[in-house]
């Protein structure tokens, strides 16, 4: 008996995926819940398990090729084994021809470029991880070891960043070289997008087009939350193990603002919008700038700054892992994007539809600014930052967003902060 393996369901809009590496080959034994190939799609990088064991008699679909939701791209037992067919023509994929390829498309591709997949503990290593180790001249089998000896599975970017900030060691001395100069840049060089930025491009795009972008911003004074960070960020770090910074606080306040305005908290379904009674926050993170995914913080205006901030720590992280999965980025109804770290002054982010609007934060600065007292109108330094949203006009009109704003505003200026913590 036979069993088919598919090109999973992963998210609900995504249509297809690429699979970047089989770790069986085929004739391999495998056993239920080993690790079969990695797929990568638009919006997540993830390893697929085998739901049956027996032997892969078949692999119908190659690294680096593509193939749509519910594609057979696999099987597992029968009477024969097959060789390896190509996704396309069912005869052995031709040699790839042309300008060089993504990071991703050479690992998945051509795994010697940047090392082997595995180590020979049999620790999977992560093709970004093994892009640095390369990069960097590490040895994949002593970083192996100090991952089995912590108790992990597999070989992560954080690993690799970690070797690479610890103090000289053996593995990292004999990497050592002279350092080269850059090699300049050709005329007409180019920079071929990854899965993840080809789906997002074409995916922003088409809102872009057919949705009537709105953008509006406030200045926000952030002097009352960030005094109560001030005092908590320290204890709330070595508790948690968990940077408390702004973002938990604009969430929070959000969540709150969006009980008094629903229809923000939606999705457009042609005539009409489907409101949702549970906020669930997509929050864009940026995988060093190798693509943007939005995993999700579902049931957000639940929780507690703290509860937010461990929320959002943890869909970060394991975002930037590769390790989310499909309901990590599934149902949001509402998104933040934050660029603040890098000093940006206001961003006018593109709405991820069906959601009818997206959040913005940018960098909160000291700026002097008109503060009313009991004594009269001072000049003060305090805290301010711009907070925007662009919206969806056919859902609502300006109004109903910049009313939203007000209290998004109210809300981080005058809420008692400190009462999140108790």
């Amino acid at each position: 008996m036979s069993v088919d393996v598919l090109m999973p369901q992963l998210g609900e809009t995504v249509a297809e995926g690429k699979i970047l590496v089989w770790f069986k080959s085929v004739g391999d034994e495998v056993a239920e819940g080993d690790n079969l190939f990695e797929v990568e799609t638009d919006k997540v990088t993830i390893e697929v398990e085998a739901t049956a064991s027996g032997k892969l008699s078949e692999i119908r679909v190659q690294s680096g090729d593509v193939a749509d939701v519910g594609t057979v791209v696999a099987v597992i037992g029968g009477a024969s084994v097959s060789a390896p067919q190509s996704a396309t023509n069912g005869s052995a994929p031709a040699p790839a021809a042309g300008p060089a390829r993504s990071v991703f498309e050479e690992v998945a591709t051509a795994p010697g470029r940047y090392g082997k997949a595995k180590t020979s503990d049999g620790v999977r290593i992560t093709p970004l991880a093994r892009r640095l180790i390369a990069q960097n001249g590490l040895d994949a089998e002593t970083l192996a070891r100090s991952v089995i000896e912590r108790g992990g599975t597999r070989v992560a970017k954080k690993d690799v960043r970690a070797a690479m900030d610890a103090p000289e060691t053996p593995t990292k001395a004999k990497a050592r070289e002279p350092v080269r100069a850059p090699a300049p840049i050709a005329d007409g060089a180019r920079v071929h997008f990854n899965t993840i930025r080809q789906r997002t491009g074409e995916r922003l795009a088409e809102n872009w087009r057919t949705i009537p972008h709105v953008f509006q911003a406030v200045e926000v004074d952030f002097s009352a939350v960030a005094a109560v960070r001030e005092r908590e960020k320290a204890s709330f770090k070595a508790r948690l193990g968990v940077s408390l910074t702004y973002l938990p606080f604009i969430a929070r306040a959000a969540c709150l603002a969006l009980r008094a305005f629903p229809n923000v908290n939606a999705r457009f379904a042609g005539d009409h919008l489907v409101l949702s009674p549970a906020v669930n926050l997509g929050i864009a993170v940026d995988l060093d700038h190798e693509g943007l995914v939005v995993p999700v913080v579902a049931n957000a205006d639940g929780m507690t700054v703290p509860g937010l901030a461990r929320a959002i720590g943890r869909q970060v992280e394991k975002a930037r892992q590769g390790k989310l999965t499909p309901d990590d980025i599934a149902g949001a109804t509402y998104s933040i994007t934050n660029n603040g770290s890098f000093g940006t002054a206001f961003t006018a982010p593109i709405i991820n539809a069906p959601q009818v609007a997206i959040l913005s934060t940018d960098a909160i600065r000291m700026r002097p600014a008109v503060v009313e007292t009991r004594e009269g109108t001072l000049l003060a330094p305090r805290l301010i930052g711009m907070v925007g949203q662009s919206f969806d006009h056919r859902a609502f009109d300006g109004a109903y967003s910049a009313a939203f704003l007000s209290r998004l505003k109210d809300v981080i200026e005058t809420r008692d902060w400190s009462a999140e913590f108790e």
